[in-house]
């Protein structure tokens, strides 16, 4: 049995100690001093196992008997109160443990004496619970004197002396203080060797713990051959499968993750975690630490996706095996909070730095170290969010703490200094800020070495201060300095590399230096978007858009000065391509694989009933909270199993080669303008135009289109005039058409009789066929050259976006029956002409026909692929730019910051302010209200009869070739920084769709009506999407029905987007 708990075999010694108790309870009895050995020795194995519940009451049982048998001040009980001690200590209870831990001391003070070396184990632990306390003023004598007992009593050589050298080594090691450390851990290894022999476990021990000390130190080297020697050892001595070995392929794991060598860290890791399941069982402590450390590497690598599943599986085990109170509970809260922090999750983060804080200064006490990293990492949140005055005495009382605990010159000193300076910055107060940055680089320099990314991290900050107050001479040398250790340590692909490389970027193009500074910028942003694009299709889709806007603004200051030069204008497109609507594709994509073959669908269909029972106002807000986290659950699980999608970057010269002869595709981009010469703060500019032309020939010019606020009121202007009776918009219009295509940008586009045009901001509205013609002003925009509206020129590329299924048959949905107005309202009026329009279609489609009561929101949610989809209903949409915008977005949450101050973060869930108006609509009257309950004998659905945005995303539109919907305001959305309207057509093209029809405005409904037939009509007769629409628009002009129906405000407000071509068997 001994030798089972000797090679880590503790369920199978177990085993064989619980027979041995139940014989000698039989035939010594239950109280006999023997059987209490045999409980002790069992609770031992229970606490080799991490099973602490059933070792808790064997040992309480084995002290009573002792206590009872043998009296409460015999050796043998003290023995057994530190076995109980021991077990309070692990679990973190160290109010229980530090009483017991006295009260074997003094029994063995008083029974055995003062210079006994029993004696000196119980000062020895009594010293450790002080240690893990933080309480090292009183740990070190009582360390102190057990040596002094132990090289008198035991000998200068013994094992056991070698123990207490170990011990207040790591003392000294746990402060910083390496000179002190590293001679006590040299002797201590001497005395193992001679005493034990080279080849012992504690020889190993001993290895390792000096290997520790020069991992923190930065001596990697040294660190690394003395790791290597204790695990030879260790697998010779205990076996390639004991937890003890598991113990040193995790360390020599971390030594190469520290360095950044993450290919070979990962095998250690993975191999120490499988030694301690098997071990010891997927749910003990050690297992945890190994699911944490794995989880680390994923998240230095910014595999946080990965990450996340890892740390959050060992918070669990923790928290069931160790307690909610347990310090290692409160390592994981702070590991998985740092890693929503990096994700710009900070909502998410917040509550659970909160919680490793409170937990902390209760079990460790208000001055412990551990306690000054919780209010170090809260202090780094709050300053990333903006709120300085709540972090400035965080931050300033976890260096109090750190200074006297750890002392001035330890590394995690060094990192509150950072974080205090990065303060001072941000609210101008350079002179202050310095010193600091240049005391913490100095510790990092002296404790880490040259070439640690945190001494990195320490060069770039202060490049960043010298940069803001316009040194650039001493800026550029650290950068290049951070920059070197970050691709070595880091990688060459890594976030913090890209960061490195856009405020070097910055730094050039300051000084005029645009030569160095594109190339730069360029490898930035394809390291974030290849980044991104490994990461986001990993993460639930609440949290892709905080992650894109976690890395920084460094690729929309691409944008300033673009049209200064060919390459700067190639390098704005590169930018734009690879990082503009990128959650759009991805979103595409994914929908792509989740409806193929063999994909995980009921993992699919239980995400879209949730995302249904989410955006229904009905769910109570606590049954919402859960809900979302389940959602979140599953879009993990789903995401994982899809298909990985291959990360690849765009280059213009490819769009180039697929656009048609003739044609040319502009690329508008809302941005503000960069100016790296001014402060933090003061750096990005009132937003303005930007206009992207690419040639079949591959040559990329930019014409800066002016201040948005010159042309979003004028679009607005317009678009109100237009659907307005009686109004005349033509003049507002002709001069959108001035704003939009200036003189510069009309040269680029002569000579090209196609237009590819992908809007962004406030010009994705403008119906594009109201434009006068910028070469015959009598003529319009859409009669000289043809016109097509795409989301990005990515779209553009081949992809395999073809239906796995063949396409069902149309939909039509029409005169919705919205139910009984409410009192006091009107509510949703029915709108008589789509009856009409609905049956005129139908039959033109051959579709099925769903009207009244039957037009609800489950037809569009149970169909798959249908070949088109026409809703002739109300729409709505809900703006909700007057909600005051949550702080920046913050740098990379390694605590690099970056010369590209932040912009303001876009607001989640705008996908829900936008939808389609269905049967049954008036017992809620607005999507954000719960709907009442059905009225005896009404035909109308049980559903709220809101088809919301974030809903349209789940249809299964694979195969559809055309959605129309015949409701106004189905082309409004709102707008996100990066990623265009967040609406309608965003949600219906991630649905499959591949090409959407909707209007910008509410238009009248028999106008709708004829204007629909016109155009299928027209398509039946094999005219292109766009052709067809434009023909039907030039009808409504020229020779409309009715004459009043030439006004701009029946024709103009339908927008197509996506596909133009004819559509085949219509």
């Amino acid at each position: 049995m001994e030798a089972l708990g000797k090679q880590g075999q503790y369920q199978e010694a177990a085993l064989i100690q619980e027979k041995l108790l139940a014989w000698m309870e039989q035939h010594v009895g239950p109280d006999h001093p023997t059987t209490a050995t045999s409980l002790n020795n069992l609770a031992a194995l229970y606490v080799n196992q991490g099973v602490y519940t059933k070792a808790e009451p064997l040992y309480r049982r084995a002290l009573a008997i002792k206590e009872k048998a043998l009296g409460h001040d015999h050796v043998s009980t003290a023995a057994t109160i530190n076995n109980l001690a021991f077990l309070y200590y692990n679990q973190g209870s160290y109010a229980k443990a530090e009483p017991l831990f006295s009260r074997a001391l003094a029994i063995r003070e008083k029974a055995l004496g003062p210079d006994h070396s029993d004696t000196a184990q119980s000062l020895n632990n009594l010293a450790a619970l002080y240690d893990s306390q933080g309480a090292y003023a009183k740990a070190e004598p009582l360390y102190r004197r057990a040596l002094a007992i132990r090289e008198k009593a035991l000998g200068p050589d013994h094992p056991a002396t070698a123990s207490s050298f170990n011990n207040l080594a790591a003392l000294y090691d746990s402060q910083g203080a390496y000179a002190k450390a590293e001679p006590l851990y040299i002797r201590a290894l001497a005395i193992n060797e001679k005493a034990l022999g080279p080849y012992h476990p504690d020889t190993a021990n001993s290895l390792n713990n000096l290997a520790l000390l020069y991992d923190n130190k930065g001596s990697y080297a040294k660190a690394e051959a003395l790791y290597r020697r204790a695990l030879a050892i260790r697998e010779k001595a205990l076996g390639p499968d004991h937890p003890a070995t598991a113990t040193s392929l995790n360390n020599l794991a971390l030594l190469y993750d520290s360095q950044g060598a993450y290919a070979k860290a990962e095998p250690f890791y993975r191999r120490a975690l499988a030694i301690n399941e098997k071990a010891l069982g997927p749910d003990h402590p050690a297992t945890a630490t190994s699911l944490n450390n794995l989880a680390f590497l994923y998240d230095n690598q910014g595999a946080y996706a990965k990450a996340e599943d890892l740390y959050r599986r060992a918070l669990a085990i923790r928290e069931q095996g160790l307690g909610l109170d347990h310090p290692e509970t409160a390592n994981s809260l702070n590991n998985l909070a740092a890693l929503y922090r990096s994700q710009g999750a900070y909502a998410k983060a917040e509550p659970l730095y909160l919680r490793s804080l409170a937990i902390r200064e209760k079990v460790l006490g208000p001055d412990h170290p551990d306690t000054a990293t919780s209010l170090n990492n809260l202090a780094e949140l709050y300053n990333k969010q903006g709120a300085n005055a709540k972090a400035e005495p965080l931050v300033r009382r976890a260096l109090a703490i750190r200074e006297k605990a750890l002392g001035p010159d330890h590394p995690d000193t060094a990192n509150s200094l950072n974080i205090l300076a990065g303060l001072l910055e941000s609210q101008g107060l350079y002179a202050k800020a310095e010193p600091l940055y240049l005391r913490a680089l100095a510790i990092r320099e002296k404790a880490l070495g040259p070439y640690h990314p945190e001494t990195a991290l320490s060069l770039n900050n202060l490049a960043v201060l010298f940069h803001s107050q316009g040194d650039y001479v001493k800026a550029e040398r650290l950068y290049n300095r951070a920059l070197a250790i970050s691709e070595k340590a880091r990688g060459v692909d890594h976030p913090d590399t890209a960061t490195s490389l856009g405020s070097l970027a910055v730094l050039y193009e300051s000084q005029g230096a645009y030569a160095k500074a594109e190339p730069l910028f360029r490898r930035g942003i394809g390291i974030q978007s290849l980044f991104l694009q490994g990461q986001l299709p990993l993460l639930p889709q609440a949290a892709r858009l905080a992650q894109v806007q976690a890395l920084g603004a460094a690729w929309e200051a691409s944008f300033s000065g673009a049209d200064r030069s060919a390459s700067a204008a190639d390098l704005a497109l590169f930018s734009r391509l690879n990082r503009y609507g990128l959650l759009l594709e991805i979103e595409q994509r994914q929908a792509q694989l989740g409806r193929a073959p063999g994909a995980p669908r009921k993992l699919g269909e239980e995400i879209t009933a949730l995302t249904t029972k989410l955006a229904d106002a009905a769910t109570p807000a606590a049954q919402r909270q859960q809900l979302g986290k389940r959602k979140e659950e599953l879009e993990r699980e789903l995401y994982r199993l899809l298909p990985s999608l291959k990360p690849q970057l765009v280059e213009p010269a490819q769009v180039a080669r697929v656009l048609p002869a003739s044609s040319v595709l502009v690329e508008f981009q809302r941005f503000r303008p960069f100016d790296g010469r001014q402060k933090p703060g003061q750096q990005w500019g009132a937003p303005r135009y930007l206009a992207l032309v690419l040639s079949p020939s591959g040559t990329t010019r930019a014409v800066d289109l002016g201040p948005a606020d010159g042309i979003d009121p004028l679009i607005a202007q317009a678009l109100a005039v237009s659907q307005t009776s009686g109004g005349d918009p033509t003049d507002l219009w002709k001069q959108v058409n001035s704003k939009v295509f200036p003189a510069p940008l009309l040269q680029l586009l002569a000579g090209s009789n196609q237009w590819i045009l992908a809007p962004d901001g406030e010009l994705s509205r403008i119906p594009f066929a109201a434009l006068p013609s910028p070469r015959d002003p009598q003529r319009r925009l859409t009669n000289s050259v043809a016109v097509r509206l795409i989301s990005s020129g990515r779209s553009l590329l081949p992809q395999n976006t073809a239906s796995n299924n063949a396409p069902t048959r149309p939909l039509v949905l029409a005169d919705p029956d919205f139910g009984p107005a409410p009192a006091n309202s009107s509510g949703w009026q029915r709108l008589p002409a789509t009856a009409k329009e609905g049956e005129t279609i139908s039959k033109l489609l051959q579709a099925k026909l769903y009207e009244q009561a039957a037009a609800t929101t489950s037809v569009l949610t149970n169909a798959k692929g249908p070949a088109l989809v026409h809703v002739a209903s109300h729409g709505y949409y809900s703006n909700a730019s007057d909600t005051p915008p949550p702080a920046a977005a913050a740098p990379p949450a390694s605590g690099m910051r970056s010369v590209i101050a932040g912009l303001p973060a876009s607001r989640e869930d705008a996908m829900l302010n936008s939808g389609i108006v269905l049967a049954g609509a008036n017992r809620s009257l607005r999507p954000d209200r719960a709907p009442a309950a059905p009225t005896a004998g009404s035909k109308t659905s049980t559903d709220d009869g809101y088809l919301t945005a974030k809903e349209a995303a789940q249809l299964q539109l694979g195969g559809t070739q055309l959605v129309v919907l015949s409701a106004c305001d189905t082309a409004a959305g709102e707008q996100q920084s990066g990623e265009g309207l967040f609406g309608l057509q965003r949600a219906l093209s991630v649905a499959g769709a591949r090409t959407t029809l909707l209007s910008l405005w509410k238009v009248d409904d028999a106008a709708t009506a004829y204007f629909m037939q016109r155009y299928y009509t027209l398509l039946q007769q094999g005219k292109g999407r766009m052709e067809a629409l434009l023909a039907v628009q030039q009808e409504f002009r020229t020779d409309p029905p009715r004459k009043e129906w030439s006004d701009y405000r029946f024709w103009a407000a339908w927008q197509l987007v996506g596909d133009s071509g004819p559509i085949p068997g219509v």
